[in-house]
């Protein structure tokens, strides 16, 4: 079942009938897909010659109840550009429906209590000492309410963090009262 609304059009060139029947497979293929169905879907297959990218680009519109999702993507050769952009609003809708569905992976965030060990107000980072003795770098933008040079050595704050690449890392940091 193809989406109630299909616009398939191309701006300094021609669609070739295999552009078109490969376009019409893709939204079957993803209609059945979805419990939401793809009210509308306009596709637009430009030649432009020059581009860095590909002498092609491809823009997709589909309108789902509730949002409307665009993909644009450039290339060389159309085909593979129509498999990419498909490839790419199926993932918009995959997400899409997961949040709808409240299928969203959320990560528990815990604070901890620390105090500053030591800052260096002029370089915009810090280390804090966690109550169970872990040393946690933070930087200047993880300061909460931008109060990062009223910061001093010993000052209480709570504080998440998380595994960097170089050790532990304060995603957040806030003055304890």
């Amino acid at each position: 079942m193809l989406p109630l609304n299909i616009f398939i059009e191309g701006q300094n060139l021609e669609i070739l009938p295999e552009w078109k029947e490969k376009i019409e497979s893709e939204l079957a293929r993803l209609q059945k897909r979805y419990n939401a169905a793809i009210v509308s879907t306009r596709v637009e297959i430009i030649g432009t010659g020059h581009h860095r990218q590909g002498q092609f680009e491809i823009r997709i519109i589909a309108t789902i109840p509730g949002n409307v999702l665009t993909v644009t993507r450039q290339g060389e050769l159309v085909h593979p550009l129509i498999v990419e952009a498909f490839d790419v609003l199926d993932r918009r809708l995959q997400e899409t429906s997961d949040t709808r569905q409240q299928k969203v992976k959320t990560h528990p965030e815990t604070s901890v209590s620390g105090r500053i060990l030591r800052i260096f107000p002029d370089e915009d980072f810090g280390f804090i000492e966690t109550a169970e003795g872990d040393e946690v770098y933070f930087h200047a933008n993880a300061v909460k309410k931008g109060k990062f040079l009223q910061l001093q050595v010993g000052q209480k704050v709570k504080l998440a963090w998380e595994e960097g690449l170089k050790g532990p890392q304060a995603t957040w940091v806030r003055l304890q009262d």
